[in-house]
């Protein structure tokens, strides 16, 4: 008999959801063990003999680990289920690869660099915030620039509901008669920051877009795009994550 593992931590494994994400899976009453539903966090189950479903579907345990990046276009959700029935993210994604997730999120207008997995191992510690992964956008803003953005952003802001970021180094990248644009480095994930960020200056986003995520680059690759990461780029997200690769992992 194999080791028990948390059902939550065996379904983020299998490349069925984040850990967090397959939690809410659990408490929703969607997975079986052994037959029987369970709802209880605390739920571990044996990997190699007992049988997880969920919603009625058996899981397996991926043999090989999937890493890709998305250029990610707007208008598009990062959720399996939307209620609104809006374009996801996960339907640009081939569909001969086993069943893989986002590392973290974009917004719903929100363009740019996603990364995509079925390692919940490496998943779950790039977005520990102890690691604070540094993630580079660029932001296209309403109206001329002003010397106050960098100054307040780089010392960090105080959101509308009483929270303050972290300090963001920011770099004004260029202007144009009515617009003007913005390099930001975030090291955390707060809901719509970036957004919430300029709201607190009264000043509105128009377009948001991420470069980079830790050590990669979107580089050329075209909106809506997708392609596998290198062995030497997975290599370098283990290091961010500061995890050791396993021998076994493999790009693609």
């Amino acid at each position: 008999m194999a080791e028990k593992i948390r059902l939550q931590k065996y379904l983020s494994h299998a490349g069925i959801a984040s850990r967090r994400a397959s939690e809410k899976l659990i408490v929703a009453g969607r997975v079986i063990v052994n037959g029987k539903t369970v709802k209880d966090l605390g739920t571990k189950v044996d990997p190699e003999n007992d049988v997880v479903q969920v919603d009625n579907q058996t899981v397996e345990q991926a043999d090989k680990p999937f890493y890709l990046m998305m250029n990610k276009p707007p208008k598009t959700v990062c959720t399996e289920h939307d209620p609104q029935g809006r374009e996801k993210v996960g339907d640009l994604l081939p569909k001969n690869i086993p069943r893989i997730f986002t590392i973290g999120r974009l917004d719903y207008h929100t363009e740019g660099l996603l990364l995509f997995t079925n390692d919940g191992g490496l998943a779950q510690a790039l977005m520990k915030p102890v690691n604070a992964v540094a993630k580079i956008y660029h932001v296209k803003i309403q109206g001329a620039p002003d010397p106050t953005i960098v100054e307040r952003f780089e010392r960090g802001v105080r959101l509308e509901d009483g929270t303050k970021t972290k300090p963001s180094p920011t770099e004004l990248l260029r202007t144009t008669r009515t617009n003007c644009w913005y390099e930001i480095i975030l090291t955390e994930g707060k809901n719509r920051q970036i957004h919430r960020m300029f709201q607190s200056l009264r000043r509105n986003v128009l377009k948001l877009k991420r470069v980079k995520y830790g050590p990669l680059n979107l580089g050329d690759l075209d909106i809506s795009q997708h392609r596998f990461l290198t062995d030497n780029e997975v290599r370098s997200l283990y290091r961010e994550a500061g995890l050791r690769l396993p021998k076994r992992k493999s790009s693609s």
